[in-house]
């Protein structure tokens, strides 16, 4: 492909949005130097492509993840891009790009072996030529591997971890929760409450990243929603008390004597402030 020093693109900041900016790369045969959220271009007066998003040239990309590097491929680019890991875009292009070459070897370091053997007599020998053995990517690859794989295991963590910490407070018509992560797992956790609660409607609301997961019978949609006003509950009092004993239960922990210490607590664990966030 054709390194370009002044090639860059730009798209809508969407996932599949990136996919079609890989897909782009491959099939112009060129190598952009930077990709920038349309929103985040850091300069006026800079050019760049616009790469359009393209549903069929995005599920090119994400099958061929699969395909061609390995199943575990799929969520590892789906999920490292829900993170804000440092020049995000570009690395994830430079993984998949480096997937499509290597293959398996950047879905962990379990199969990292150094090409390098030493022989009895303290001198260096290499591996039999034609001997089925994987081979250490060089630092520079290995480097790229590792941050992405630890800005996954980062995000796995925080999805779990905000799994088990979530309540919901109960309206009329639907269960409403607030969160505040550091990355954007709202998508992850839309996807299991979906399975959750099948039957019944909940709204989680993401106030660090102003985005909303809404969940009805008719299915789950995740979309930005810049703030939130919610009725004042008739009795608070009662659905938290639900709240802490059911956080208690979870925890095989007995429950305190005096009611009120832990009614105070869940308060202050569990709820953020939902107002207006403008």
């Amino acid at each position: 492909m054709d390194l370009n020093n002044d090639l860059e693109y730009i798209y809508d900041g969407t996932f599949e949005g990136f996919l079609c900016c890989v897909y782009a790369s491959l099939t112009r045969r060129e190598i952009p130097q930077h990709i920038y959220v349309e929103t985040g271009l850091p300069l006026l007066g800079e050019t760049a492509t616009w790469i359009s998003t393209n549903w069929e040239q995005a599920q090119r990309v994400y099958v061929s993840l699969s395909k061609q590097i390995g199943i575990e491929a799929q969520d590892i680019v789906k999920e490292a891009f829900l993170t804000h890991m440092y020049d995000r875009e570009m690395r994830l292009y430079r993984y998949i790009i480096l997937g499509y070459k290597i293959g398996r070897l950047v879905l962990s370091t379990e199969d990292w072996i150094d090409d390098v053997r030493w022989a009895d007599n303290g001198s260096v020998k290499r591996s039999p030529a034609g001997k089925n053995v994987s081979y250490m990517p060089d630092m520079r690859q290995r480097e790229l591997i590792l941050q992405v794989l630890d800005a996954v295991q980062k995000y796995r963590a925080e999805v779990k971890n905000v799994e088990g910490s979530m309540r919901f407070r109960s309206y009329v018509d639907v269960m409403v929760s607030c969160i505040t992560p550091h990355n954007r797992v709202l998508p992850s956790l839309a996807e299991f409450f979906e399975k959750r609660f099948r039957n019944s409607n909940f709204l989680v609301y993401d106030k660090t990243h102003q985005m909303a997961a809404v969940h009805r019978q008719e299915g789950t949609m995740v979309t930005h929603l810049k703030d939130i006003d919610l009725p004042v509950l008739y009795d608070e009092k009662n659905v938290y008390e639900k709240l802490w004993r059911s956080w208690y239960d979870q925890l095989h922990i007995e429950l305190p004597n005096r009611s009120h210490y832990a009614l105070n607590e869940m308060k202050n664990r569990l709820w953020c402030e939902i107002s207006k966030t403008g």
